[in-house]
């Protein structure tokens, strides 16, 4: 746990409305690490919420619960999500409930808090800072909880950290808009949704977005990882290559979340735990970690950029997936990605690496790792 973290939110809190801290139980952790809390000190710059949006979004927290008070909270349907308490129109009734799929809060619609976080993102460049995008928890909640399951018993100990650093999840309908996570609405995770048949979509975006917001609580001090300042450093600016819009701290990121994703397919793999067109889709993902391992920091002077902190999690990534990628070698030469543009997308992959193929091979042993 990163108390100094916690102890930022409740100084915070204490300055900007210090009865608050009377309402809640200090000792409670969990209070003061929600996601809107982080969203709403994120946005005071903005100067679009008051105060008052500060106490809705925290009433679920009191320990003596008082008449509900909305008044910011509204979102574009008109629906104010109360954290802990459901969610409710302009008179105040409740019209919906909390939805927990194992230890996670599935969001079933969007609190403007939120908001701003969403834009379309292409190679660099947002190419649309005020996209549409429709909730879609009600048709895919389900086998988002047959992916967290999986991992739960397959994975524990990634499960574990899972647990710690992520709390919610919102399922929405813009593919434009990439997966992604914030610190400033830690413990957030956003995903698109196409189609349903999505399991192993699932279960790789839950260990890569998901391993985002276990890192921001590792490097939450940047000084005690590196010795430059990653966030405002570009990689092309040092390694000159031109394609790499990310900043040093970014990249860092990368090389985490790939190797958890190498780390977990491997279990996921070396225990057979898919079969047919589920094995094709894992396998091709696993492939697709190949290009995405060591795009650019591998470039870098480590002493001139990382402390002793930094290095040595540098060098343990590191090592950890050059050793289990060598282990699936073969599969580079096997499968096709030339339809990969950013994200991996098994319909496309299955136009350039044939299913039926797979399957005979795999009948063979194959595919067996």
């Amino acid at each position: 746990m990163n108390f100094k973290l916690i102890e930022t939110i409740q100084l915070l809190v204490y300055k900007e409305t210090p009865l608050l801290l009377e309402k809640i139980d200090f000792d409670d952790d969990a209070s003061f690490l929600e996601p809107l809390l982080f969203a709403y000190f994120n946005n005071k710059k903005d100067n679009r919420f008051t105060g008052d949006a500060l106490t809705e979004i925290m009433q679920g927290y009191f320990v003596k619960k008082e008449p509900l008070y909305l008044k910011e909270t509204f979102n574009k349907e008109g629906i104010s999500y109360v954290p802990k308490l459901g969610y409710f129109n302009s008179t105040g009734t409740k019209v919906d409930e909390i939805l927990m799929v194992d230890e996670f809060e599935i969001l079933k619609t969007c609190p403007p808090l939120l908001e701003k976080y969403f834009y379309e993102f292409y190679k660099g460049h947002i190419v649309n800072a005020n996209p549409i995008h429709n909730s879609v928890w009600k048709e895919n909640y389900k086998e988002l909880e047959k992916a967290l399951l999986i991992i739960k018993e397959n994975l524990p100990d990634f499960y574990k950290d899972l647990v710690f650093a992520n709390k919610r999840i919102y399922l929405h309908d813009n593919p434009k808009i990439l997966n992604f996570t914030t610190v400033e609405t830690l413990g957030m995770l956003y995903f698109y949704v196409l189609g349903n048949q999505n399991l192993i979509y699932f279960i790789e975006e839950i260990i890569h977005q998901a391993s985002h917001n276990f890192l921001y609580y590792v490097v939450h001090d940047r000084k005690d990882y590196f010795k430059i300042d990653v966030d405002n450093l570009m990689m092309r600016d040092i390694t000159k290559q031109e394609w790499d819009y990310r900043n040093v701290y970014g990249a860092y990121h990368g090389l985490y979340t790939v190797t958890k994703r190498v780390e977990c397919f491997d279990i996921l793999l070396s225990k057979n735990v898919f079969r047919g067109s589920e094995k094709h889709e894992l396998l091709g993902r696993m492939t697709d970690m190949f290009p995405r391992f060591q795009t650019g920091l591998e470039l870098l002077d480590l002493d001139q950029v990382y402390t002793e902190n930094g290095k040595k999690l540098y060098l343990e990534l590191t090592e950890k997936c050059q050793s289990i990628l060598v282990k699936y070698k073969k599969l580079t030469t096997e499968f096709d990605l030339s339809h990969r543009d950013l994200d991996f997308r098994y319909n496309e992959f299955c136009l350039t690496n044939s299913y039926e193929d797979f399957l005979k091979k795999d009948l063979e042993g194959y595919y067996n790792f």
